[in-house]
């Protein structure tokens, strides 16, 4: 089944327009600033942000390599990227790249994160307490954990539009984004992340829509690995609702590899879940409807 491009809309602009993305709109603060290729400069522009808000606008294609993690976000502030990178430098103690803190709203375009370490934590790359968009961005090879590539804790509000969720690992559950708040992921990859217990690309136990994206090729590889593809579990809360998805080519170390539903609602909506290892969704404690193998 060749799946659609029409089922949502998501729409992302430079400054001084308006994001759109699953119905939710952000409106970015009016004032914008330059940030020269420093890490420095970053971490006293979102220090100067946090107090009234703001546009960070990137060096084009700079690697701010952080040698200190940089301050958390406690204000509307929009960071457009310009296809740079923000990365711990590899001789840097461990800590993860960016934080949104419960009364902090971010939006991220444009940018790549990468090498965060949050080991004992949440949230190797991005750990989300409050809003959170992820716009045509790359979040590849950070680790933790619960949640290698982006966490979103609960009370949070995360989007992820655009976007590719790569290489990343977590100890625990959910190597490229777990999620105990309200996420929505859209037109996005997530591939080749790591989970040792549950849910190698993603783990869910409050709400998750997964909109036009494809979930391929992750593993949960420990002992007790299950749920290579994604993970629903936590409670009679947790839902997962995929719409024009495909969960495809993820393993397990047992049963399932594809998705693995505890108590909660997995729904499938013009979704393929095909080719996992050893099983799709058998061997799940509830049943995934509509997937068979």
């Amino acid at each position: 089944m060749k799946l659609r491009k029409t089922a949502i809309r998501a729409l992302a602009t430079v400054a001084g327009t308006t994001l759109v993305a699953t119905g939710m709109a952000v409106t970015p603060a009016a004032a914008q600033t330059f940030v020269p290729c420093s890490p420095g400069a970053l971490a006293g522009a979102i220090t100067a942000a946090n107090a009234s808000g703001d546009t960070l606008i990137l060096a084009p294609g700079c690697v701010y390599a952080l040698t200190a993690p940089l301050p958390s976000i406690q204000n509307t502030i929009n960071i457009l990227g310009n296809g740079a990178t923000l990365t711990r430098s590899g001789a840097a103690p461990a800590f993860r790249i960016l934080k949104v803190d419960a009364v902090g709203k971010l939006s991220l375009h444009l940018t790549t994160i990468s090498n965060g370490d949050a080991s004992g934590d949440f949230g190797g790359g991005i750990r989300n307490d409050g809003t959170l968009n992820v716009v045509h961005s790359v979040i590849r090879n950070n680790r933790a954990d619960f949640s290698g590539g982006i966490g979103g804790n609960t009370g949070s509000t995360t989007r992820v539009i655009q976007s590719i969720i790569s290489g990343n690992t977590v100890t625990r559950n959910g190597g490229g984004l777990a999620n105990d708040g309200d996420m929505t992921i859209a037109q996005s990859s997530i591939t080749q992340n790591t989970a040792l217990e549950k849910g190698g690309g993603v783990a869910n136990d409050a709400t998750l829509k997964i909109v036009q994206s494809s979930i391929q090729q992750n593993e949960a590889s420990g002992p007790t690995g299950v749920g290579g593809g994604i993970a629903n579990f936590g409670g009679a809360g947790a839902t997962t609702t995929l719409t024009e998805s495909r969960v495809s080519d993820n393993t397990a170390t047992n049963a399932p590899g594809g998705i693995y539903n505890d108590t909660g609602s997995v729904a499938l909506l013009l979704s393929i879940v095909h080719n996992n290892h050893p099983t799709n969704c058998a061997g799940s404690p509830t049943t995934v409807p509509g997937c068979l193998g």
